[in-house]
Order: C-alpha cells, then sequence, then structure tokens
C-alpha cells in the first residue's frame, strides 16, 4: 500500500512539471505568433507608406510635365508644392500634404532649354523614424525646336565673335537663357558674362577675377560653378543672379592638392573631377558651398569631365583600360559602378548627354563615341566616328540628334556631326572659323540655334557659330 501512495506521488509530479512546461510553451508561442502578427502587419503598413509615397513622387513628376507642356516659362527655379486648380497643376508654396505625406518639388536649370526636376516625399514612419522617397528627371523645352526649328548645319558659318583684350585662350563656355559664361585661362578678369540676346553679337556685360588658373564651368539656377588649381579652394561660386552685376559667392577646399578638371551641377549639389593622385578623382558636393558635404572616390586616373543623368554620373578618364567610368551617386557615398574599355589608348576628354544617348570625345584621333544609357548603369556603345583630331568640348542640340564639337583642328576646328542613327554617327558640316587655332569649348544654345565656342585666338577668343 506504502508503495502504490509512492507510486501515485510520482505521477503527480511528473504531471505538474509537464503541466508548466506546456504552459511555457504555450505562452512562448503565444507570444511569437502575436509578435510575428504586429510585426507582420507593421512592416505591412510600411511597405504600404512607402508605396504611397512613391506614388506621390511619380504623380509630383507628372504635374510639372503638364505645366511645362502649359508654358516652359512656369517652371522657375525654387522649391513647390502642387494645387490642383480646375483639372490643372500650379506650383504653389513651398510644399503640399496629403494625410501623412509631404512633397516637395524643386526645379533647377540646366540651361536655356532644360530643367532638373526632383519630387521629394517624406512622412513619419514611426515615432522614432522617418521616410522618404526622391524622384529625379530631366524636362525639356521639346516645344522649341517646333516654334523655332533648326537651320541647315551642314554648311555653318561663322557669325559673331568677341575679343578679350590680352591674349589668355579661351578654356570653357556655359550658356543659360540669354547668357553665355566663359572662364579664361588666366588674367584680369578670367571670368566673363556675355549678353547673348542678339544671337550673333555677344556682348560683355559682367566680369569677374577669381584665384588660381580656371578649368571648367558649370551653371545652374542663380550660380555659376568654377574649377581651378588654387589648392585652397578648387571649386568656386559665383552669384549670377545679375548677370550684368557678378559677385564671388564662397569657395570649396576638397581633400588633398589636386587641380580640378571637371565639373556639373545639379541644382546646388555639384560633380567635380580631378587629376590623379594619391587621393580621390571624384568628389560629390552637396549644398555647395554653403554648408557643403563632400564625398569622394578613388578612380585611379586622371578625371577629365562628367556629365550627370538621374542616379548615375558618367566619367570620362585618362585611363587607357576605362576611358569611361560609371558612378552610382544615389548612395550616401557614391561608387564605380561599371566601366568601359574603348579601342585604343587616347584619352577620354570630353562627354554630354541627351535623352538616353551619351556622347565621349577623345585626344589623338579624336574618336566620338556614342552610347545608349537607357539602362544608366550599364552604358552600350553603338557607334563612332573619327574627326582625326582631339576633341575638346561636345554639346548636344537638336533633341540630341546633332554633336557640335571644338576640336584641335586648326582647318576645321568647329565640327557637327549627325548621330541621329547612333549607330552611323556621320559628319554633317565643318567650318574653319579661324584659321590656325583651336577650339576648347562649346556649347549650343537651342533657342538662338547657334554654338558659343571659345579658343586660342588673340583676336576671337569668343566665337558664334550658325547655320547656314
Amino acid at each position: 500500500m506504502k508503495k502504490a501512495r509512492l507510486h501515485i506521488s510520482f505521477l503527480r509530479g511528473f504531471s505538474l512539471v509537464e503541466v508548466i512546461l506546456a504552459g511555457s510553451l504555450f505562452i512562448l508561442m503565444a507570444t511569437i505568433l502575436v509578435g510575428g502578427y504586429l510585426y507582420g502587419q507593421e512592416a505591412t503598413a510600411l511597405a504600404g507608406a512607402r508605396t504611397r509615397a512613391a506614388l506621390l513622387a511619380e504623380e509630383g513628376l507628372e504635374a510639372v510635365r503638364n505645366i511645362r507642356d502649359e508654358d516652359f516659362s512656369n517652371l522657375s527655379d525654387g522649391t513647390y508644392g502642387l494645387v490642383e486648380s480646375g483639372n490643372e497643376w500650379t506650383l504653389s508654396g513651398s510644399n503640399d500634404t496629403t494625410d501623412i505625406f509631404t512633397r516637395a518639388i524643386t526645379i533647377s536649370t540646366v540651361d536655356g532649354d532644360r530643367k532638373n526636376v526632383t519630387s521629394d516625399v517624406s512622412w513619419q514612419q514611426t515615432e522614432g523614424r522617418g521616410g522618404s522617397v526622391s524622384l529625379t528627371s530631366r524636362l525639356t523645352y521639346w516645344l522649341r525646336t517646333l516654334v523655332t526649328g533648326i537651320g541647315d548645319w551642314s554648311l555653318p558659318i561663322h557669325s559673331g565673335s568677341y575679343d578679350e583684350t590680352g591674349t589668355q585662350d579661351g578654356l570653357k563656355i556655359a550658356t543659360q537663357g540669354d547668357y553665355a559664361y566663359v572662364v579664361l585661362g588666366g588674367g584680369n578678369p578670367d571670368f566673363l558674362v556675355f549678353d547673348i540676346a542678339n544671337p550673333d553679337s555677344p556682348t560683355l556685360v559682367g566680369s569677374l577675377s577669381l584665384t588660381g588658373t580656371l578649368s571648367n564651368i558649370a551653371v545652374s539656377g542663380n550660380y555659376a560653378y568654377v574649377t581651378g588649381d588654387n589648392n585652397g579652394n578648387e571649386v568656386l561660386r559665383v552669384d549670377i543672379t545679375d548677370p550684368t552685376n557678378v559677385s564671388s559667392s564662397g569657395s570649396i577646399n576638397l581633400p588633398g592638392n589636386a587641380n580640378a578638371r571637371g565639373i556639373y551641377a545639379v541644382g546646388t549639389t555639384v560633380y567635380v573631377t580631378r587629376d590623379a593622385s594619391s587621393g580621390a578623382e571624384f568628389a560629390m558636393i552637396t549644398a555647395a558651398p554653403t554648408t557643403p558635404v563632400v564625398t569622394e572616390l578613388e578612380l585611379g586616373s586622371t578625371a577629365n569631365e562628367v556629365y550627370v543623368s538621374g542616379s548615375y554620373a558618367y566619367v570620362t578618364s585618362t585611363s587607357n583600360t576605362a576611358e569611361l567610368q560609371v558612378v552610382n551617386i544615389s548612395l550616401p557615398v557614391p561608387i564605380l559602378t561599371t566601366t568601359r574599355n574603348l579601342a585604343g589608348n587616347d584619352d577620354a576628354l570630353t562627354v554630354d548627354g541627351y535623352g538616353g544617348a551619351l556622347v565621349v570625345g577623345r585626344g589623338g584621333s579624336g574618336t566620338v563615341h556614342v552610347f545608349d544609357i537607357s539602362t544608366p548603369s550599364a552604358p552600350s556603345e553603338v557607334g563612332s566616328y573619327t574627326a582625326g583630331f582631339a576633341v575638346n568640348d561636345v554639346s548636344l542640340g537638336n533633341s540630341g540628334a546633332y554633336a557640335f564639337l571644338a576640336t584641335s583642328d586648326t582647318t576645321a576646328e568647329f565640327k557637327v556631326l549627325d548621330i541621329s542613327t547612333p549607330a552611323s554617327p556621320t559628319l554633317l558640316g565643318s567650318a574653319d572659323i579661324v584659321s590656325g587655332t583651336a577650339l576648347y569649348g562649346i556649347s549650343y544654345h537651342t533657342a538662338n540655334d547657334r554654338a558659343y565656342a571659345v579658343g586660342d585666338s588673340d583676336t576671337e577668343e569668343v566665337v558664334v557659330v550658325a547655320p547656314q
């Protein structure tokens, strides 16, 4: 009887342990299931919020396209919200809100016929974490060609010029609106502003003396950004709000002492290329230069010029195995995505793009390479043309159908390529603008249907080329 009681007590003790273990497992499983459910709900909500934000950002770009189609002049530089009135979108205020989402549209000028547009949408995801989506597009005044047309560039003519005092070479030129901005290879002044409202008679309306020897220029909105060899301020900013009264507006000292060579500006973000050094040859500068944040990338060889489209920067290089380098600029720190090894060892000197096309010009025999960048991270070469002399600068026009070249061919320094069929670029026209001289910089101006160029002539540093 005693043994039976002991046996019964043992069974009761074992059942209690089982109950405790089963209860603990149940609580654990319930916690996992409830937690998984709650976290799943939160993840679903966050994903849904991001999807809505992306749709609002895309809607913002489409709305600005509609505003552009109504009147391109409505796209003034600045940051705006969107308001729908009478089934039409208008820019208003500095942002707009939809539920928990805040949308801001930022517009900046590329040139007289192109604008960069960024649609930023932000919201509070959780109590301690915010969310954001940003989409960027480039809008063109496509109607301009329909209104003004384009002339016959098969017989280009020398239609105007400007003689700057002294013998300094004209290095690079950028156009925006009714003005052209020029940097010289020295002298005092070395930064010049021309009124080109009368297309064939550039009139000097502003000038400035900047520090160091200048090398390149980019214009965006109310500022011109200039590169040079000054070790304390490789990038200079010039306020061109009033082109007739320009003034120095700050500088940026990049790490190291390598000279800055090329520059491209989108809004207040500036992309700079530099000589080969122990440091980085590519720099991305945001909020330039009020509170600049500089991020860099080592490319391994001298980087000459840069063109930016969307989330990628296309860099020309002196490398014999990577003359074209593609940099992803959408990340906090830029990264090298891919490179392209072009035939031969001539340096890649210059680059420009339009839509899904990219054009690279080289030194030496002056090969011009045409790339398809419809897949931005993986440019595909589709055609080429050999100009015979170094191609120092290139500017695309006629909605990307023509490539205007500034070359070292002293008997035909100006050339126009027809690249409307990218696989077979052809020489459309050429001209000996100033006999015995070379051109170093060029900018095609759609509204004037003119190419404005600079070079080493001592009597015509700035020249105007027009169609027949």
